[in-house]
C-alpha cells in the first residue's frame, strides 16, 4: 500500500470493550507539586476512564461500532454512563452495590512529571459477577472482536480474564488482552487472540528480554500452541514488536513527537489494533493504525482522546520493519 490512511466504515459488527474496573479519571495541573505540601491545581478535568473505557472511546472516535461493558456503581458509575451518553458511545453495564473508583493524575508541567494515584475500585459480589458472566456469554459470538483491558476489581479472582478469554475462544470470538501480573499469566493458556504486555510486563511474565528477538519468537510460538495469534510488546517511544507463532516479527516505530500526556497511549494502541483487525487489515497496516492512535493520544492533554483525522494523518509517518 502506498497510502496507509485508515478508512473505517460503520458496520453491524460491534467491538465489545470490557472495563471491569472503570474510574472517573481526574487530571489536575499542579505547578510545583511536592509531596507533603499543600498544592493548588490551576486546572482540573475529569473523564470516564479506566483502560477499557479509554479503548472504547478511541475505537469509537476511529469510526468503529463500539459497545462498552463492565461494572458501574453509585453516583460515580452514573456519572461515567452520562459521559458515555454525551459522546453517543453505547454501553451495557452491570450495576454494582459499591462505588466506582476515582483515579488522579497530578501533572506538574514545569517539571515534566505526572503522578498517578489509583483507587482500588469496588468489591464485586458473587451475584454481580454471575450477572456479568451471563452477559458475556451472550456477547461472545463467532467472529466478534472484544478487548479485555486493565486491572481486576476485588471479588473477581485473578483467573477472571482467563475465564472470559476461554469463553470467547469457545464461541469463536477474538479477545485482545492488555493486563499484567497474575491475571495475564493465568489468561495466556486460555487462548486470547492477542496479548499486549509492555516491556516490564513482558520481562516479569516471561523472564526474557524483549530485545532478544529469538526469545520473542520462541515465546510467540509457545503462546501459539494455546491459540494466541499475536504477541505485541510495547516499547514506549521505541514503538512495538509484533510476533506471530509462525516466526514472523515486525518492529513498528512512531515518529519523533513532543509528547504532552502519554497516559492512555497504550489503550489507544489497543483500540487501533482491534479496529484494524476487525477490518481484516494485515499485521503491518494494523500496527500502523495502532501506533498512530497511540502517538496522537500522547500529543493530546487528554487521556484516551484522539481524532480520526489526526490518526489518519499520522498513519503514514509510522515505520514498520520486518525483522
Amino acid at each position: 500500500m502506498n497510502d496507509h490512511r485508515m478508512v473505517v466504515e460503520q458496520t453491524d459488527r460491534t467491538i465489545i470493550c470490557v472495563s471491569l474496573n472503570s474510574a472517573i479519571d481526574k487530571r489536575l495541573l499542579v505547578p510545583g507539586f511536592r509531596l507533603g505540601a499543600v498544592s493548588r491545581a490551576v486546572q482540573a478535568d475529569a473523564t470516564a476512564g479506566g483502560k477499557g473505557l479509554n479503548v472504547a472511546r478511541v475505537a469509537h472516535a476511529l469510526g468503529a461500532s463500539v459497545l462498552a461493558t463492565g461494572f458501574a456503581g453509585g453516583g460515580n458509575g452514573a456519572w461515567i454512563m452520562r459521559k458515555l451518553d454525551e459522546i453517543a458511545l453505547r454501553h451495557q453495564m452491570v450495576a454494582v452495590a459499591q462505588e466506582t473508583r476515582v483515579c488522579l493524575n497530578i501533572i506538574d508541567e514545569s517539571a515534566g512529571q505526572s503522578t498517578e494515584i489509583l483507587e482500588p475500585g469496588p468489591e464485586i459480589a458473587a451475584a454481580e459477577k454471575a450477572e456479568f458472566m451471563a452477559l458475556w456469554a451472550e456477547m461472545c459470538k463467532p467472529g466478534q472482536w472484544l478487548t479485555l483491558s486493565g486491572s481486576l476489581p476485588r471479588g473477581l479472582g485473578e483467573a477472571f480474564y482467563a475465564q472470559l478469554a476461554a469463553k470467547a475462544r469457545e464461541a469463536g470470538a477474538h479477545a485482545v488482552l492488555d493486563t499484567s501480573g497474575m491475571p495475564l499469566k493465568l489468561a495466556l493458556s486460555s487462548g486470547p487472540h492477542t496479548v499486549k504486555p509492555n516491556e516490564e510486563e513482558f520481562r516479569q511474565c516471561f523472564d526474557a528480554d524483549p530485545r532478544d528477538r529469538a526469545a520473542v519468537r520462541r515465546i510467540a510460538a509457545q503462546l501459539g500452541e494455546h491459540g494466541v495469534q499475536a504477541l505485541l510488546v510495547s516499547l514506549g517511544r521505541e514503538g512495538c514488536l509484533a510476533a506471530l507463532p509462525d516466526g514472523r516479527l515486525w518492529l513498528a516505530a512512531p515518529p519523533a513527537i513532543d509528547a504532552v500526556n502519554a497516559v492512555g497511549s497504550g489503550d489507544s494502541f489497543v483500540a487501533g489494533w482491534t479496529v484494524a483487525c476487525s477490518l481484516g487489515l494485515d499485521v503491518p497496516d494494523a500496527l500502523r493504525l495502532a501506533i498512530a492512535a497511540g502517538t496522537v493520544n500522547a500529543m493530546s492533554p487528554g487521556t484516551g482522546q484522539v481524532s480520526r483525522e489526526a490518526v489518519d494523518a499520522m498513519v503514514d509517518r509510522v515505520q514498520v520493519t520486518a525483522l
